[in-house]
C-alpha cells in the first residue's frame, strides 16, 4: 500500500475544526513537540472552552527563515478553544500562525509566507508498511500542495 498524498492540516477550512501552528523556540527547552499541546492549552486558567478538545496534528510547517511551527487543532467549542490557545500562546510568549485561503501561512506578528515557499515535515505517523515513524520526516511539496 503506497501513500500518494498527505493532507496538510488547515489547508482546507471546516466548520467543526480549526488548525493553528505554534512556533516552539528551541532555546526554551521546556516545550517540545511531544508536550506543546498540553503546555499551551493549560497555560491559561480557568479553562475557557465548555466542550471539545485539542490535539497535535503531528505536522510541521517550516518557514523560509527556518522557523518550525508545530500543528494543533481543536474542535466543538471553537471560540472557546481559540481564546484558550491564543491566551496560552501569549502567556508563554510564543508565535502562532495559520493557513489562509489554502495558499499562505500567516503569523500573528504580521509575517506572511506563500505555502509554496515553505517546507513540511510530519512525525508520529504510520508508513505504507504499518511502521510507526516517530522522527521528523520531510514531506514532498508535490504531495500536499
Amino acid at each position: 500500500m503506497k501513500i500518494e498524498n498527505v493532507l496538510l492540516p488547515g489547508k482546507e477550512e471546516f466548520d467543526f475544526r480549526e488548525y493553528k501552528y505554534i512556533y516552539i523556540q528551541s532555546s526554551n527547552g521546556k516545550i517540545t513537540k511531544d508536550n506543546f499541546v498540553n503546555i499551551v492549552a493549560s497555560a491559561n486558567s480557568p479553562l475557557i472552552p465548555k466542550n471539545g478538545g485539542v490535539l497535535s496534528e503531528n505536522f510541521i510547517i517550516i518557514t523560509p527563515d527556518d522557523r518550525y511551527f508545530y500543528g494543533l487543532s481543536y474542535s466543538k467549542d471553537l471560540i472557546g478553544w481559540r481564546q484558550q490557545i491564543e491566551k496560552g500562546v501569549s502567556i508563554l510568549n510564543l508565535d502562532m500562525g495559520e493557513i489562509k485561503n489554502g495558499e499562505h501561512f500567516s503569523i500573528i506578528n504580521g509575517e506572511n509566507y506563500k505555502l509554496e515557499d515553505c517546507q513540511f515535515e510530519r512525525y508520529n505517523f504510520y508508513d505504507e508498511t504499518g511502521n510507526l515513524i516517530k522522527l521528523n520526516t520531510p514531506v514532498e511539496k508535490e504531495k500536499i500542495l
